[in-house]
Parts: structure tokens; sequence; C-alpha cells
């Protein structure tokens, strides 16, 4: 079903569907009310008893309602039992399921290291048994490219998009996503193999181990390496603020996905005015903007992807520093950061820094799973198992946020429109929404925190911010 929300982590073991969850507690609810029902009759029987009823010589229809509710009590206690032990059961199930999922998950990581270890060791073999085919096939390609006419050659560059994106229900498959999850995990084991490094020297060392080797450095060594090329270097950027303008404080999930930027800006930050307190300050991070691998004006690009996957400042993160400086934010004001895809992942880093009073974090299809932020503090990650983005983080490590999952393509055909259609911010808006109707315990506590972030404001304005990269080489 395209509108089950599937929820786990959070401090808790269990995992299962929304749906489930609020059973479990309709019949704990059942359960209560049950239990007041036996204390009600238990307290009207009381009242009365049979052996004052034929004492008192009372009509056949007196005794035979005392027998009713003795009845009563019996069918209701045996009812509120069997709420009990369904509830019970629904919970161990969910649980049990948690259990599993782990399990698995570590398990499947764990053959995946190895195999990728096996494959990084056969490596070299393997591309001395291919290199006559790929430097015949590469060099017809390139011939086949270097006498096609200039108009051609732009046509078919202009035609790939296109293909990639009339193609796009291969990559939105959950077992697409998963596979590349994999993958993002084993990249350390494949470069240990190519060195020839011992297998349980980088088992210790990877993510199944000490966490030393692991998604951020293979992203390092994907940054150093096309640095060299002049590709996915980083320059200083710069920031100007828009107007200002009155807006309102948000309630829901949805609420805060539907700030998030789109339009010329990739920054917007809320500040509350509270009275007799400091001020409070919701920031809003939007997603990439440009895909290229040479830097260009825009800091929401893969330099900065890719930099802040690889532990490093990227200029977005910069960019979203110096809107806050701006804006009068430090590192004692109360503030809530919100992102889709990469604003995600900045908004991650920024709560896991340190250097801000951070008291939530709500991230929306976003590469962070390798980033650490306390339990402390509160967050709503929300990931679709059929979004391809997500998964280039791999798998969670270091931290425990209320993780929810839904597929959007479960029950119909994938959308044609974009390349990646379940990592677009209205699919991703539509999630919100469903996390706001739920009643599973840990998202109404998460809604109820983050809704109290900004209550009793006595004014909320916003003010949207703008950045670019300056101080390029080609500048």
């Amino acid at each position: 079903m395209p509108d089950d929300i599937v929820v786990s982590g959070g401090g808790s073991s269990a995992v299962a569907t929304s749906e489930l969850f609020t059973q479990a507690q309709q019949l704990d609810l059942v359960h209560v009310r049950l239990a007041a029902c036996l204390e009600q009759l238990a307290a009207v029987d009381r009242i009365v008893t049979s052996g004052e009823l034929r004492a008192a010589d009372a009509p056949l229809s007196a005794v035979a309602a005392e027998q009713d509710l003795d009845d009563a009590a019996v069918l209701i206690a045996r009812a509120g039992r069997r709420a009990a032990q369904l509830k019970s059961a629904l919970e161990k199930s969910a649980e049990s399921y948690g259990l599993v999922e782990r399990s698995a998950t570590r398990l499947s990581q764990e053959l995946a290291a190895r195999f990728g270890w096996l494959f990084g060791m056969m490596l070299p073999t393997i591309a001395i048994w291919l290199l006559p085919a790929i430097v015949g096939v590469t060099g017809g390609l390139a011939a086949w490219l270097a006498l096609m006419p200039e108009s051609s050659r732009k046509a078919l560059l202009t035609a790939l998009p296109e293909w990639f994106r009339k193609n796009s229900a291969g990559l939105s498959d959950p077992r697409t996503v998963q596979l590349v999850r994999l993958l993002v995990m084993s990249a350390d084991d494949i470069g240990g193999g190519v060195l020839h490094l011992p297998a349980d020297l980088v088992h210790v060392l990877g993510d199944e181990g000490l966490g030393i080797l692991g998604v951020t450095t293979s992203s390092a060594v994907v940054v150093g390496a096309a640095s060299k090329g002049g590709a996915l270097i980083e320059s200083p950027v710069a920031v100007r603020s828009g107007s200002t303008v009155a807006t309102t404080v948000p309630s829901t999930f949805e609420e805060r996905a539907g700030r998030l930027p789109r339009g010329d800006a990739q920054v917007r930050i809320d500040r509350y005015e509270q009275a007799g307190g400091p001020a409070r300050y919701e920031v809003y991070i939007s997603g990439t903007r440009d895909f290229s691998l040479v830097p260009d004006d825009q800091p929401w690009d893969m330099t900065s992807n890719l930099n802040s996957m690889a532990g490093g400042e990227s200029g977005s993160y910069r960019a979203v520093e110096e809107a806050m400086r701006l804006e009068g934010i430090d590192a004692n004001s109360p503030v809530v950061f919100n992102g889709h895809s990469q604003g995600g992942l900045i908004a991650a880093q920024l709560a896991g820094s340190g250097d801000y009073n951070t008291k939530g974090v709500f991230t929306l299809g976003a590469p962070a799973a390798q980033i650490d932020v306390p339990a402390s503090i509160p967050w709503v990650a929300v990931e679709h198992s059929d979004d391809l983005v997500p998964a280039l983080a791999g798998n969670w490590q270091g931290s425990d946020p209320v993780l929810v999952r839904r597929e959007v393509f479960a029950d119909r055909p994938v959308s044609t429109d974009v390349v990646f259609p379940a990592h677009q911010l209205e699919a991703y808006r539509e999630t919100a929404r469903l996390i706001d109707e739920s009643h599973e315990q840990r998202l109404v506590r998460s809604g109820g925190e983050f809704a109290e972030f900004g209550a009793g404001s006595t004014k909320a304005e916003s003010t949207l911010y703008s950045a670019e990269r300056v101080g390029r080489r080609d500048d």
C-alpha cells in the first residue's frame, strides 16, 4: 500500500507499519475501557447481593438481572484479557520483525563486504583479461563520436538524460536501491582487496568493525582523485539575504516540508520572537540544484554533495552557516534544522557539529545515514524505499533517528517525468502528511516536540537567503 509508512528507530527495537502500531494502541484503549466497565459493574453488583434478593423474596426478574451482571462481568474480563493479549502479540511481532530486519541487514552487509574484498583482490586480473575488449570498445566509441557531426553529438548528449528519465523504473526499484546501499557499504572492502590488505584487517577497520574505514573515507578518496582532474574542487561562497516577511509558526511536518526553498534561494530562516526569552529559529535547506561534477556558480552541486559525504565542510554547508550568522543565530540560539536531499545532509551535519543549540532535525530523502547526531536531539528522518539518493549513504550506523520509510510506487507505475521520481519533494511532502495523520507513539511524541518549539511566539518572520560560489579558478 502506498499509504503505509514503516516506523523504526528512535530508541525502540520495534519495526512495523504505522497502522500496526495504531491497532496496538487501540487494543490498549479497549483494554482500559473494558477494565473501567468491569469496575462499574462490580460497583453496581456490590449494592445488592444475591443473598439480599433471596431474603427479600425479590421477583425472579431481579434475580435474573443479578445473574446477568455476573455473566457480563465474566465476559468483559475475558474480552479485556484478550485485548491485552492481542496488543502484546502485535508489539512482540513488531519487535521480532525489527530483530529480523537488523539481523538481515547485518548479514547482507557482512556478505557484501566479503564479496567486495574478493572482487577487489581479483580486479587487477579481471582488468587484464578485459583490457583488450575495453580498449577496443572505448576506441571504437571514441572514433565513432569523433566522426559524428557536431549537431549529432549534441543531440546524443541531450538524449541520454531523456533515456534515463524514460527508464526510471529500474532506478526506482527497491531492490536496486538496496543493491546500491550494499555496494556503497562495501566500497572500502573493494579498495582493501585492490591493495591486497588482509580480509580480517579490512573487516576490523571497516563499517562492520571499528568504522575507521567506510562511506566517508570512500567518498574522500573519490573527491581526492577527482580534484586531480579539476573536478569536485571547493571554493569560497557569498551569501545575500532577501526581504523579510511575516509568517506563521508551523504545526505539522507537512508544513515544514512545504517551506523548503524551491526558487533561486537555497535557504529559508524563520525567526520566532518569544516573550521573556531568546528568539528561536527554524532553518530550511533545499536539495541539490546542479548535478555537474565541475563547480559553477551554484554551491548546491555535486561538489558540495561529495565533499559533505567525505566529511568536509562543503560550499553549501558554509553558505548555510553564513546565512545563520547574518540572521543573528549564535551557539546559544535555539534552532531546528529542516532539509531535503543535500539540504537534509547539511541539516544533520549542523546538528551533529555541536556548534549550535539544536532542538530538532527533520530530513527528507537525505544521504545522512553516516552522520552522528546526539540521541538527545529529536530527529525524524524520512526515506522512500524506492528513492536511490538516501541509499548513497549506506546503512544507518551512528545515529538512531525516528526513521520513516514508504514505497511511493508500491501499487502504481513509476513516473517517467523525472529520473528519480520518488526523490521529488512533492512525494516527500505527501509522506510528511501521512506522518502527521499517524497515531504511532514515536511520531506523535516527535510531532509534539517540534510543534512545541515555536509555541507561544509573539511574532514570526521569514527571510530567504541565496548563495553563489566566488573565487573559482576560472574567475
